[in-house]
């Protein structure tokens, strides 16, 4: 028989529930108005972003209580009224304060925190964290507020000594217990893009999901049966599974000229941290604030579909300087077991070039120096030798900000042994977005959002992020300065200078995960014969592969035989398509995506990489089939690379050799099945003096006749406002058969600058879409009247 005690212990908890509701709904309430103040959703989107994160909030309360249940009963069997009272508290405390805490992180990272904590040592997480945003008085109400109601609540109820009914104590425990049984619903339908639906989800769910899936993980142990191949690829080497002939093409060459002196050129790579194509280059979705790399794109080769490797700036120099895998949970935190691998550097170095890397943060971090050491980087210069006269950021815990590190590589540059090959990584695009003389640069980011005719309406949402669009203008005008000083130097006529970002920084919320890792490439040099504007696909892992090709076949050096390199070189081709097969990784502990032909797996879900880096929901089983084969693949090589621990037998001494043309085009992705049903093959959007044309191709991947659909175009405003439908004539396509469509829309009259249109198959009775469209082309027009001249 219970106990006295024990059976008012159990009634006791459904009637102290309802604080611990009450704060949770508090909670919530404060994460979402801190997250939608300053935003560009309209008042229905931030209404939906409310009502999911309040089911999750109530939900993920209800999964907790037979946890909450059992860890409260002793305490709330305590006689003394105020002694129970206080021992709940004190539980129920830590259950808000974890799930505020992860709130505030949000606010500072705009990514949920996940099991990406556990891949960073205690001395990396101290400097991230000194780094974070201040608590302004918004987010310690949010910190606060839900626990001064949980305990308030609390008060009431020991006061009154309520014993509740231990029918709702067993309500709530069968609730909870069933509700592990259901997914909590993500808003899919009604949230539109992934910075919503990041708001809205319960950080402490996303949390413990992202845990458990890392720690049922083993990179090591992936099942090697498929390394056996398939019809259409060789079986993995089971000790060298990377390792292949050297076969990069040089598409680099037919660009650039000799050198004046016939000596090899000077290479000069340049790693912006946070850098992404949003808010850098041409139709930038955000509008551009750098100015100066625009100038410089358009004197040079510019990649507009290039793709970082890696979310965080983990991964960036294996990726970008080794053409390496991830291994576990980045190579780099492979630590003393990295293998030895061909990269820019030792290849380089071998035959005499001098090598240096600038930093003006610790190296450590990630160990970076680790890799560069074990890339015999001859010369690394970062905030531990930086060296004296140099003034470090007050406002940071990273070091020296980039105007310091700009005149720290300077005071080298006449002094440089040639040829050379130089990498510089800058740092204050980075939390905390504070620099010395800050105020000058907040005020040209007023003048940048006037020259850019923001709207009225998003001022505000830019103005939330001034210190980050600041800073963004700041690290540009550091750059500008670099290559004006530069310019000046005799070997500066005879250097390559690659401009990139590490990925793209997470703080101003971004529209679609691809973002994350959309980044520009730049490749500048006064030997280019002409700029160029390239829409294909390429990734950091080809950068090395091409470099290499350049200079070997074009400017007489030599190149490893075979390489483990995961790159195929970049693709030069003037329009959109992928040719490649790549991993991504946005974190160290996140499961790794994968992109091949136009088809991007993550999270076991497909999606189209479409024309503009816009992912579009896919659903075709073949093709999905397709796409994990060769993640599958590519996870089982890197198992068997861990398991081996080494890359190539060669290790960091390959054998070098003249550039040799293959026979064959360079290997590339192995084309991917035809998509089944209605798909759109291609779609542009262009303004006319009569209005906006859109042309688009629409293709039946079926053996069969398609079903009748009608070809529906929306445009809609930056915040998602409709602005105006048209609809084509019906259509039917035969069997395997394409058709390009016409449609003509009305001149936008309230776009404030830009535009998106949206294109797909359409059902003739009800509108909805029937196949895969393009979403989110945009289109450029005339400011609406009443915004900014």
């Amino acid at each position: 028989m219970t106990s006295q005690h024990g059976a008012s212990a159990w009634s006791r908890f459904s009637s102290a529930f309802p604080a611990l509701l009450l704060a949770q709904c508090v909670l919530v309430a404060g994460a979402v108005l801190n997250g939608v103040a300053g935003a560009t959703w309209d008042g229905n989107q931030k209404w939906a972003i409310a009502g999911v994160a309040a089911v999750q909030a109530v939900l993920v309360l209800l999964r907790a209580v037979p946890i909450l249940l059992l860890l409260s009963l002793p305490l709330l069997a305590l006689k003394r009224t105020w002694l129970r009272g206080a021992a709940v508290a004190l539980l129920w405390s830590l259950f808000i304060a974890v799930q505020a805490l992860l709130d505030q992180y949000f606010q500072v990272a705009h990514v949920p925190l996940g099991a990406d904590v556990f891949g960073y040592s205690i001395a990396e997480i101290r400097t991230t964290l000194a780094d974070g945003a201040a608590l302004n008085s918004r987010s310690l109400l949010a910190l606060f507020l839900p626990l001064l109601v949980l305990w308030a609540g609390l008060w009431w109820w020991a006061r009154r000594d309520a014993r509740g009914s231990s029918v709702w104590t067993t309500v709530l425990l069968l609730a909870g217990l069933l509700l592990w049984l259901a997914p909590l619903p993500a808003g899919a339908g009604t949230l539109k893009d992934d910075a919503a639906r990041e708001l809205a989800c319960n950080k402490l769910a996303w949390f413990s999901a992202d845990v458990r899936r890392w720690s049922g993980d083993d990179a090591t142990a992936a099942p090697l049966a498929a390394a056996a191949g398939s019809a259409d690829e060789p079986a993995l080497d089971p000790k060298f599974p990377f390792l292949h002939p050297e076969q990069t093409p040089d598409a680099l060459g037919p660009n650039f000229s000799p050198t004046s002196d016939g000596r090899p050129p000077n290479v000069v790579v340049i790693v912006v941290e946070g850098l992404g194509r949003s808010f850098s280059g041409p139709q930038a979705g955000l509008g551009s604030f750098t100015p100066f790399l625009d100038d410089l794109a358009a004197r040079s080769l510019y990649f507009d579909s290039f793709l970082a490797n890696q979310g965080r700036t983990f991964g960036v120099l294996p990726t970008l300087f080794g053409s390496a895998p991830f291994a576990d949970e980045g190579f780099t935190a492979l630590g003393e077991h990295m293998p030895a691998h061909p990269g820019l550097f030792n290849v380089l170095g071998k035959q005499g070039y001098h090598t240096a890397f600038y930093n003006g943060t610790d190296t450590a971090f990630d160990n970076e120096r680790g890799y560069l050491q074990l890339q015999q980087v001859q010369q690394i210069v970062d905030m531990t030798n930086f060296g004296a006269g140099y003034q470090r950021n007050p406002f940071s815990a990273w070091g020296y900000p980039d105007k310091e590190l700009v005149s720290r590589v300077l005071a080298d540059s006449n002094q440089l042994k040639t040829p050379f090959a130089l990498a510089i990584q800058t740092i204050s695009m980075h939390t905390s977005y504070q620099f010395p003389g800050q105020d000058a640069y907040r005020t040209r980011f007023e003048q940048r959002m006037t020259e850019l005719r923001i709207p009225d309406t998003q001022l505000a949402a830019y103005r939330a992020n001034a210190d980050i669009y600041s800073t963004i203008l700041y690290t540009d005008d550091q750059l500008r300065r670099y290559f004006e000083s530069v310019a000046k130097t005799p070997w500066y006529a005879n250097t390559i200078f690659v401009v990139t970002g590490d990925h793209r920084l997470p703080e101003i919320p971004m529209g679609e995960h691809v973002d994350r890792y959309h980044v520009p490439l730049i490749i500048f040099s006064p030997l280019l014969k002409q700029p160029k504007r390239i829409a294909a696909v390429s990734s950091q892992l080809d950068v090395t592969p091409s470099l290499m090709a350049l200079l070997s076949n074009t400017y007489g050096l030599q190149r490893p035989e075979r390489t483990p390199w995961l790159g195929s070189g970049l693709d030069m081709h003037p329009g959109f398509r992928n040719i490649h097969a790549l991993p991504l990784k946005q974190t160290k502990t996140s499961a790794p995506e994968y992109l091949a032909d136009q088809w991007w797996l993550r999270d076991g879900k497909l999606y189209a990489l479409q024309e503009g880096m816009h992912l579009a929901p896919a659903d075709d089983a073949a093709v999905q089939a397709w796409v994990t084969q060769r993640l599958q693949r590519y996870t089982q090589a890197n198992a068997i690379f861990l398991q081996q621990g080494a890359l190539t037998p060669d290790g960091g001494e390959p054998k070098l050799v003249a550039y040799q043309a293959s026979a064959q085009p360079a290997p590339v992705a192995v084309a991917a099945p035809t998509a089944h049903g209605l798909t759109m093959e291609s779609a542009q959007v262009m303004a006319a003096a009569d209005g906006v044309q859109l042309t688009a191709v629409f293709n039946n991947g079926d053996a069969t006749p398609s079903s009748v659909f009608v070809p529906l175009a929306v445009m809609a405003s930056e915040d998602g406002r409709e602005l105006q439908e048209v609809y084509g004539g019906a259509v039917q396509l035969p069997a395997n058969g394409r058709q390009q469509v016409q449609l003509q829309l009305r001149q936008p009259q309230d776009c404030n600058g830009r535009c998106y249109v949206s294109i797909f198959p359409s059902d003739p009775n009800t509108g909805k879409a029937v196949g895969q469209g393009r979403y989110r082309l945009p289109l450029d027009a005339p400011p609406a009247t009443g915004s900014q001249p």
